[in-house]
C-alpha cells in the first residue's frame, strides 16, 4: 500500500470514527421516543453497525500495511443536534455523505482489498443517506453528494 492510500484510508478512518460516535448520539436520541421513532432506531442501529465494522476493517489494512490509523477523539461536534426524529435522521444522513465523500476520495489510491472496501462503502453510505432521507420524508435525490454531477 503506498502513501497515497495509506493518507486517503486514514481520512476515511478519522470520518469512520465520527460517525459511530453520530449514530450512536442518533440512536440514544431516538431511544426515548417510542413507537413513533421505531423505523428511525433501526436505522440508527444498522448505521452504527455498519460504520463501526467499515472503520475496523480499514483499520485492519491499514495495520497490515505497517501504518499508524489516527485514533478516536473522545467526543466530535455533530453537524446536526439529534433532538428530534427528523434531526437524528438528517444526522444520519449527514454522517452517510461524509462517509461517501471521504470514500469517493479514496478510491483511485486504493487497490485490492482496500479498493473493494470503499467501494462497496460509497455504495452503502449512498444508499444508507437515501434512506434515512427517505424515512425523513426528504428528497432522496440530494444522497449522493459524493459523486459527482449529481444532487
Amino acid at each position: 500500500m503506498d502513501a497515497r492510500a495509506i493518507t486517503a484510508l486514514s481520512a476515511l478512518v478519522a470520518v469512520e470514527h465520527a460517525a459511530v460516535y453520530g449514530a450512536a448520539s442518533a440512536g440514544g436520541a431516538l431511544a426515548p421516543l417510542g413507537v413513533d421513532a421505531r423505523d428511525a432506531r433501526g436505522l440508527a442501529a444498522a448505521a452504527y453497525t455498519a460504520h463501526r465494522q467499515l472503520r475496523d476493517a480499514l483499520i485492519a489494512l491499514l495495520l497490515d500495511a505497517g501504518a499508524k490509523p489516527p485514533a478516536s477523539q473522545p467526543a466530535y461536534t455533530l453537524p446536526v443536534n439529534p433532538a428530534s426524529a427528523g434531526a437524528a435522521l438528517t444526522l444520519l444522513a449527514e454522517l452517510d455523505d461524509r462517509t461517501a465523500a471521504s470514500a469517493y476520495d479514496a478510491i483511485g489510491s486504493a487497490t485490492g482489498r482496500a479498493r473493494e472496501l470503499v467501494v462497496d462503502a460509497l455504495a452503502q453510505a449512498a444508499g444508507r443517506a437515501q434512506r434515512a432521507r427517505l424515512t425523513a420524508g426528504l428528497a432522496p435525490a440530494t444522497a449522493v453528494k459524493a459523486l459527482p454531477g449529481r444532487s
